[in-house]
């Protein structure tokens, strides 16, 4: 049977703008994810939930590296291995006696197979029915920079699910398909980009990477709140402005690009409860024809399908 494979960019958040400074610095970084990753980490995910009868319930997920393993240099030293979650399902009970259900927490684990090019800073994955690209992507930000603090330093990363990208009026359009907007949220991280662009900001960082530079900023979130009956006005001049920035981000790196590599994030809830987010609009996947039966046929199948789609080094 086929899987679908997944995409996530990695992006170094914390140290970025070390790295605009000096880009060799970048791969300094990914040499210390090569060396740091491992299995002995855990993260612990918790929501508050509510079962179809109305009744709310804590639900608890926990993360963790499994079979990490580091390939050689025929694979550009790519790691690999599982993401494993282990959560509790509920499902139904009958009593004999009184003939109603109840529900009862069962223990499922869920394993999700990985390929991470660190120095492409890509991760390819599938998901499964329980164990989707969202859970993937929180949980491995998570367990990666646990990986990757220390006393003497702490790095933090940014994970995000590569689109094929939207430009500003394909955004706008999507916003406006909503209806009535309650709530608008635009967030912007400085980018980790190709080699090209990296030297590119190093020789000028043009305004606003200048100034989140001046200002330590590692990401910038705008919220937009309306409780009037007609809702937020995309055309006003406040609104307007903050999206039109969208694109300012830098003058060689186009909204489209920013929306793919998750440097642009915009998301939405209309008053009806409708909700829209770029992060997984139009998902960049490709197809294994069968599930691999080993992790180095994995990691050649993951290796050729990443250099087909993403030709930069």
């Amino acid at each position: 049977m086929s899987i679908t494979l997944y995409f996530s960019k990695l992006n170094v958040n914390s140290h970025i703008f070390n790295v605009y400074e000096a880009p060799e610095k970048l791969k300094q970084i990914q040499e210390l994810i090569l060396i740091n990753i491992r299995e002995d980490i855990e993260f612990e995910q918790e929501e508050l939930r509510t079962h179809e009868d109305g009744e709310s319930f804590v639900y608890k997920a926990n993360y963790r590296f499994n079979s990490i393993e580091k390939m050689d240099a025929s694979f550009n030293y790519a790691i690999t291995g599982n993401l494993v979650k282990k959560s509790n399902l509920f499902v139904n009970e009958l009593n004999e006696i009184t003939g109603e259900l109840t529900k009862i927490p069962v223990e499922n684990t869920e394993v999700i197979q990985f390929y991470f090019d660190v120095y492409k800073e890509t991760i390819a994955f599938y998901r499964t029915n329980r164990f989707g690209y969202n859970q993937f992507n929180l949980a491995f930000e998570n367990l990666l920079n646990q990986c990757m603090s220390t006393e003497d330093e702490k790095y933090y990363f940014k994970i995000s699910l590569c689109n094929e990208g939207l430009n500003l009026e394909e955004i706008e359009s999507e916003l406006k398909k909503l209806g009535k907007l309650e709530k608008l949220i635009i967030q912007i991280i400085p980018p980790n980009p190709n080699s090209e662009l990296l030297n590119k900001i190093n020789l000028n960082g043009e305004e606003l990477l200048v100034s989140y530079n001046e200002g330590n900023i590692t990401t910038k979130s705008t919220l937009f709140i309306s409780k009037t009956a007609s809702g937020l006005n995309l055309d006003a001049t406040g609104i307007k402005d903050e999206l039109d920035n969208v694109g300012k981000i830098h003058s060689e790196l186009s909204t489209k690009d920013a929306i793919k590599n998750g440097y642009l994030t915009v998301d939405a809830w209309s008053k009806s409860g409708r909700f829209y987010t770029t992060k997984n609009n139009r998902p960049i996947k490709d197809t294994l024809e069968e599930k691999p039966n080993s992790i180095y046929t994995f990691a050649q199948l993951c290796k050729g399908k990443m250099n087909a789609l993403f030709l930069k080094s």
